[in-house]
This record gives structure tokens, sequence and C-alpha cells, in this order.
């Protein structure tokens, strides 16, 4: 099973966290707020809506296209309902989040923005929000991270064969380039500065280069007459690659042997004098070299397909209603009706006949949205008491609670407290 502290994507959302502290909250105050989405028993308002799409908007800033208007809040939609999902889930596990996870993600998130006690509250009353909200809120966000990682995680394993049969099948993904160790000493001349200070500091290379092929200590040199930053380490630059330098510095670091010193290297910054320690030739990793990087990438394709495999069946077992762009819609479809109707020269008792159809029709879903909702919020309520009623057999519940566990729908704890209540009964 892949460790869970690996986990990334799908608790990717507890990373927002202090961005939703610091969004626009005030948006309440200017919107008319209403109902665009029901979930179970749960309803999703606009003005959530309004505020997740500021924070994606924040998401899109530096992307080369921006999504429209309509795309951001139906993105938005989608991550509410998600989360809702999640949530309603968790709670239907078992999972609990206690005070003391509230309070250390409230204090890490004032670390990390600098807020000093009290001021938490007082930013809070500005935006028209209490600290109790709020920190229902990061439960809530809490939730959402724990019961991802607990449901993905349960659903993920990478074996030892399907990691070899990787790595023998993209070998061109583990060339690792050429390095080498070096050292160097700067003499600061930077192009366009007055001729003489770069004549003076080309000669004061030159002369610093005869000591050192006179026998003299690359690093004490260094030390005393190098003006980079690396000159108290003796000018020590550690192991460099090929792409992270001046093309005149690669160029002259790759070509020398493991001992060698260069001559005087002009580049944009000036002159070196550069030594190569070590060479570190090119190579392809070893398996058990490689062994951790390709459990990484099969672990993340794994996580993505089980977290939408998950989703799927959360949102196909649950009863959702979205109506955020229900209003442009029933005008388009209302316009066409009407022009149809132009065309076909209805008579107006068809059309009382038509609008009387219609409005029974919406009666009767009101009826039934109206008794799934209480359906689903009795069933909220009192979860154990539905799932152990009924006129099964003793062996009939016991094994119905055991799959609800198997499947891990209810957790152990759960079904020891539910099995324990129907041997009592006996």
């Amino acid at each position: 099973m892949i460790c869970l502290r690996r986990f990334n994507k799908v608790s990717s959302c507890f990373f927002l966290l202090p961005l939703l502290f610091f969004g626009p909250l005030s948006v309440h105050a200017m919107i008319l707020d209403k109902v665009v989405a029901k979930v179970n028993s749960e309803i999703v308002t606009l003005s959530s809506v309004e505020e997740r799409a500021v924070l994606l908007r924040q998401k899109y800033s530096n992307a080369l296209e921006i999504p429209s208007e309509k795309k951001l809040l139906k993105e938005a939609l989608n991550m509410i309902v998600d989360e809702k999902l999640q949530i309603q889930e968790g709670k239907k596990i078992g999972f609990v989040i206690d005070e003391d996870s509230v309070d250390k993600a409230v204090e890490e998130i004032k670390k990390q923005n600098n807020i000093a006690d009290g001021q938490l509250e007082e930013m809070l009353e500005r935006e028209g929000r209490s600290l109790k909200s709020y920190k229902n809120h990061i439960r809530d966000q809490i939730m959402v991270s724990k019961i991802s990682r607990f449901e993905v995680g349960n659903r993920v394993k990478v074996s030892d064969k399907s990691i070899v049969r990787y790595y023998k099948e993209h070998q061109k993904e583990f060339w690792q380039e050429g390095k080498v160790k070096a050292r160097h000493i700067l003499f600061i001349a930077e192009r366009g500065s007055p001729e003489k200070i770069r004549r003076e500091k080309l000669q004061l290379a030159n002369n610093v280069l005869r000591e050192i092929r006179g026998g003299e200590e690359f690093t004490e040199l260094a030390m005393e007459y190098s003006e980079d930053v690396s000159a108290s380490n003796g000018g020590d630059l550690g192991y460099v690659a090929r792409g992270k330098m001046v093309p005149e510095f690669e160029n002259s670091v790759f070509s020398l042997k493991a001992g060698q010193v260069s001559g005087v290297v002009e580049t944009q910054y000036g002159y070196h004098i550069i030594k190569v320690e070590e060479v570190l030739p090119g190579k392809t990793l070893n398996f058990q070299e490689a062994k951790e990087g390709v459990y990484q990438i099969l672990a993340m394709r794994k996580q993505e397909q089980a977290y939408k495999e998950w989703m799927k069946e959360l949102k196909e077992s649950a009863f959702i209603e979205l109506t955020l762009f229900e209003d442009s819609s029933r005008k388009v479809d209302i316009g066409s009706r009407e022009n149809e109707k132009g065309k076909r020269n209805l008579k107006s008792g068809r059309n009382r006949e038509l609008k009387s159809k219609t409005r029974t029709r919406n009666s009767d879903l009101q009826k039934t949205w109206e008794e799934m909702y209480k359906s689903v919020e009795k069933s909220k309520r009192n979860p154990e008491l539905e799932d152990d009623a009924g006129l099964e057999s003793l062996e009939e519940k016991l094994v119905k609670i055991k799959n609800l566990r198997d499947q891990k729908k209810i957790s152990e704890r759960e079904y020891q407290k539910r099995k324990g209540r129907l041997l009592k009964g006996l």
C-alpha cells in the first residue's frame, strides 16, 4: 500500500487554507445570495461559489489563457460539490476532527502569514466572520484531506513487478548528466567597466595563476583573492552540471580533467581561474538508484485514477442538483418554444393545456425532491438505525454490516459498535 505521506494530489485542497482566509469574504454583501446546488441534504450558495472563483482567478493569474467567467464559476462549483461529498463520506465513516487539529492548523496559518495573537479575530470580524465559523471551515478542509488520503491510500498498490517493468521500458528517463566538482577564483570586471580596471584585474588574475602553477595552494589563494561569495570556502562551487553556468565558464570547466587548472577565463562577470577536483561522467541510474523515482511516478498515476474512480462512486450514490446556470438556460428554452409555437400556429387552447401540464410536472418534481430530501435528511440524522433496521434475520444483519466494513463504507470501530448492539439484543 502506498504510504499516506506520499499522497499529494487529492489532498491538494488543504493548501488553500491560507488563501481561503485572505480571499474577499465581503463578497456576501455585494451579491444577492441564492442556492445554486444541492448535494444530498446540503445546499451550495452563490456567494460560496463566487468566493472560490476568486481563488481560482489567482491560480490562473500567470496562465497563458485565463478561463471565462462561466468556466471559473463552473469549476468552483464542482470543487465545492466534490468537497461536500467527501466531508459527508468522512462523517459517515466516523472520522472526527478534534479541536487540537483545528487549533494547530489555525496556528500554522497565523505563523505563515505573520498574524499576531488577537489579530486573527479582528480580521475575521472586519470581514463579517466569526472565529468559530472560520474554524468550522478549516475543520471541513482537514476532513477532506483525511478522507481523501484514507480512501485513495487504501486503493493504491504499486507492485515490485510493475516497478521493474517500468524501469526496463523507460531507460532514457534515468539517464543522469555528468557533473564536475569545481572551485574558482573570481576577479570582478564586468563588461562595460572602465578599461583601466579591466586591465588591472586581468593582470592580477595572471599573477595569481602563475602562483598556482608554481605550486601555491588553490584554496588559500581563492580565500585571499577571490571576489565571489565562495571565497570563504576556498572557491568551492560543489558539483556543477551543464546548463547551469554561462557558456564560457561551462566550456572551460567541462574540458578539464580531475586535478587540472584552467587558464584565465573571461565571462560577463570578469575573469576566472577554475580548478576541477572530480569528474562524474554521465550514466544511466541502476535499478536501486531509480527505484524510488519509479515508485513515485507509478504511485501518482494510480492515485489520480483511484481518486477519479472514488469521486465517480460518490456522485453515483448521491443526490446532486445543480442550478447555477439554470436561469439563463431557461430563457433560451422559453424563447425557442415560443418561436416553435409561432411556426406551428398552435391554438390558444392547446397552449393552456401545455401550461397546465407543465405546472403539474413541476409540482410533481417538487414533491419528488421534497420526498428525497426528507429521506436523505432522515438517513443523515440516524444512519445507524437505518442500516440496522428492518425485518432481516440477525445473521443477515451481521453479514450486511460486515460487507459495509469490507467495502470501507464504515470503519472497524463502527463495525464492532453495530455488531455489539445487534448481539446485545439477543
